[in-house]
């Protein structure tokens, strides 16, 4: 018996109805439960006030008792009202509730989550389940439980009434009812299958629109619209082909159950006249009948679609479960230390690290100790492990099996979170949201901040001229991901925001690529001079800006094969000079061009 409920509890568990909305919800759906029983069990009284009433004018009229019965009709129609308004708000006004608690649990998921998820996963896809899937589950967990639940009492409440009315007319009535069942376990598969199909043929569009949408430029200038025009039309045809095969099981279930029903009402008709012929029922009684029959065509047309819409919940649940389930790649402990990163020191400790379903090794053996306030140089060709070094400090990639230490801790062992409070980090990829220049510049501010403090930040990235040039200058809107700034600008405004939170430890990953060697030089300057004695770290191609660093690491196929000066990694005649070398050539022939 143990076993058995075991068994149950765990089936109860995994029910999205259970999930989503009484888990949480409990209070609203007993009240809602009880105010939808009540409609349906007030429902009972109004066929059988007009049978009493049509038999009464079928003797002698009574205007007394026809009063009293309809002012009874008119007072249960009222608490009919209050009733309904209550489970609308219980049922359909917390699913908006469980539609905003799932959707925000997917997005506080979603940032757990690691580089490495993100470079797997399709934007679009993302954004379909983030919308389309959950408001399937909404209306599973709203409209779906609702008329489910409705459905379930009419099927209970009902059918014991009719048969106390007349037992031989509800057993002809109620001939075809066994069919319910059967049709409503056979298409829900088909719908579940055909639903899941179509979310995921969403995706494809949304990703497609999303990709044309952020590329355009790209996509004008070599003239593929049409083609992209063409792609996307195939893909929306197979959509709507997708959308008219899940129409066809859905647009069944409805008919199929009202269709029963209304064969009943036939049977009702041919049977009923008889025995009212025959005085074995009254008049009355016959209406009665047919009022509480007509009445179960809801149910039936209810069963279907609620049936069809907790299928698709089911099917999306099943979607945002794929994501749910994808595990951080980052572990919290319980045991990190809490403490601010005072000095800045980093050390690696016989570092190594390779990128999942890779062989090669992108680092290995990476011994490398920076003094705190030290500026480093991280310097090599294309591929060379550059990025991958310095992404673990602000552990944007995983350091779990690494040795890495910051002002002697284990990384493992600090909270990711205070640990990025003190890092000022600048990817080569420059991201810009869609927000003012200010709000860009200040995002990971936590307090308010003067106009005087961003214009110091521009200005320090040499921008301040450039935004007081903009028609509302630091108020200017930027467009997606600053489409309406040159590479040049993004990257400089990136590093003003990194700025902006006073870090201890500075990163820059080759953000500098798009604008001149003069610019690069004066930013760099400018960023030892506002934040002198913080550790800098800046990976580049540019060997020139980075000359006069107290440390420069040359890297090659993911190890340090170089580290020195300037001058003393020019004495090896190794690879940094060789370069350096490269890299002075091909100033001089720009300068004679």
């Amino acid at each position: 018996m143990n076993g058995l409920f075991k068994k149950l509890r765990e089936l109860l568990e995994k029910n999205i109805v259970y999930r989503v909305f009484i888990k949480k919800y409990r209070r609203y759906f007993i009240i809602g439960t009880i105010s939808l029983l009540a409609v349906d069990i007030i429902n009972i009284f109004p066929p059988l006030i007009i049978k009493e009433t049509i038999d009464v004018l079928s003797k002698e009229v009574n205007i007394t008792k026809i009063a009293v019965l309809s002012g009874l009709f008119l007072f249960v129609s009222l608490c009919q009202g209050v009733c309904r308004y209550l489970w609308r708000m219980n049922f359909i006004g917390t699913s908006f509730r469980c539609e905003y608690d799932l959707r925000m649990a997917f997005f506080r998921h979603l940032e757990t989550l690691s580089q490495k998820f993100f470079q797997k996963s399709r934007t679009g896809d993302l954004m379909s389940r983030a919308t389309n899937d959950i408001s399937a589950i909404r209306m599973a967990v709203g409209p779906g439980l609702l008329i489910g639940l409705d459905a379930i009492f009419y099927f209970f409440v009902i059918p014991p009434i009719i048969i106390y009315l007349s037992p031989k007319l509800s057993l002809y009535t109620f001939l075809l009812m066994p069919l319910t069942p059967f049709i409503a376990y056979k298409i829900k598969d088909v719908i579940d299958r055909r639903f899941h199909d179509v979310q995921e043929q969403f995706s494809r569009i949304s990703e497609k629109v999303q990709e044309n949408t952020s590329g355009i430029r790209i996509v004008k200038s070599f003239n593929m619209s049409s083609q992209e025009e063409r792609n996307l039309m195939g893909l929306c045809r197979d959509f709507m082909k997708k959308n008219l095969s899940l129409a066809i099981p859905q647009s069944l279930l409805g008919p199929a159950f009202e269709y029963i029903t209304y064969m009943g009402i036939v049977i009702l008709l041919s049977m009923g006249g008889k025995m009212v012929i025959d005085g074995i029922i009254t008049l009355g009684t016959l209406v009665a009948f047919q009022r509480y029959i007509s009445m179960m065509v809801w149910p039936m047309t209810a069963i279907g679609w609620s049936l069809s819409l907790l299928q698709r919940g089911k099917a999306s649940m099943k979607r945002i479960d794929e994501i749910m389930e994808e595990k951080p790649e980052i572990i919290i402990k319980d045991n990190v230390v809490k403490q601010s990163i005072s000095c800045g020191e980093i050390e690696f400790r016989n570092t190594n690290y390779r990128y999942d379903n890779q062989e090669k090794w992108a680092l290995k053996g990476i011994n490398l100790k920076i003094d705190a306030g030290q500026r480093i140089a991280i310097v090599g060709p294309i591929a060379s492990g550059k990025s991958t070094l310095i992404s673990m400090i602000p552990r944007i990639i995983s350091a779990n099996d690494s040795n890495l230490f910051i002002d002697g801790v284990d990384i493992n062992a600090i909270d990711v979170k205070l640990l990025r409070k003190y890092i000022g980090f600048v990817p080569q990829d420059t991201f810009l949201f869609s927000e003012k220049i200010r709000d860009n510049l200040l995002f990971g501010v936590e307090t308010a901040c003067s106009n005087d403090y961003g214009q110091k930040l521009a200005s320090m990235v040499s921008m301040e001229e450039e935004i007081q040039d903009l028609p509302q200058r630091f108020e200017s809107y930027l467009g997606e991901r600053g489409i309406n700034l040159s590479g040049g600008q993004k990257q400089r405004i990136s590093i003003a925001r990194a700025m902006a939170i006073n870090p201890n430890i500075i990163i820059l990953d080759d953000c500098l690529s798009a604008v001149d060697a003069r610019v690069e030089d004066v930013i760099i300057k400018n960023i030892l001079k506002n934040f002198p004695g913080r550790t800098l770290l800046v990976a580049t191609h540019r060997l020139p800006a980075v000359r006069d660093f107290d440390l420069i690491v040359v890297m090659k196929d993911g190890m340090i094969v170089e580290k020195g000066t300037h001058k003393q990694l020019m004495k090896l005649h190794g690879l940094y000079n060789s370069l350096y070398t490269k890299e002075a050539l091909e100033e001089k022939l720009e300068g004679i061009n």
